[in-house]
C-alpha cells in the first residue's frame, strides 16, 4: 500500500463555484500546494476572502464569518482552512488537504 496527498479546494461564490482536486505523492510537496492556496485566497484581487481583515493569529476580525483551521503540518496529519461568509452560506472557500491510502 502506498499514500497520497489530496488537496482539495472547494469554493463557492454568488455566480460561480468548483472543486480544485490536486494530488501528489509526498506530503512536503502538498502542503506547499496548501500554503500557496491560502495566500492566493488573502489577495483581494484573486477571492471575496482578499477583502477581509484577519487578526495577527489569523483569524477574520469580523465576526460575520464562520472560520477554522488546523495546521500542525506534522508530515502525515490532514490540515485544513475554512471559510465561510455567516450572510451568505453559499459563499465559502474551503481547503483541506486529505491524506489517503491507496492500494
Amino acid at each position: 500500500m502506498g499514500t497520497v496527498y489530496i488537496v482539495q479546494f472547494d469554493w463557492a461564490t454568488p455566480d460561480a463555484s468548483g472543486i480544485d482536486l490536486y494530488v501528489f505523492g509526498d506530503y512536503g510537496r502538498a502542503y506547499d500546494k496548501f500554503k500557496e492556496l491560502i495566500c492566493s485566497e488573502h489577495d483581494p484581487e484573486m477571492s471575496w476572502v482578499g477583502d477581509i481583515e484577519f487578526d495577527d493569529d489569523g483569524y477574520p476580525i469580523d465576526d460575520g464569518y464562520e472560520f477554522s483551521y488546523e495546521d500542525n503540518n506534522s508530515g502525515d496529519s490532514e490540515v485544513w482552512w475554512h471559510i465561510r461568509d455567516k450572510n451568505d452560506w453559499y459563499m465559502h472557500s474551503f481547503i483541506d488537504l486529505l491524506v489517503m491510502e491507496v492500494m
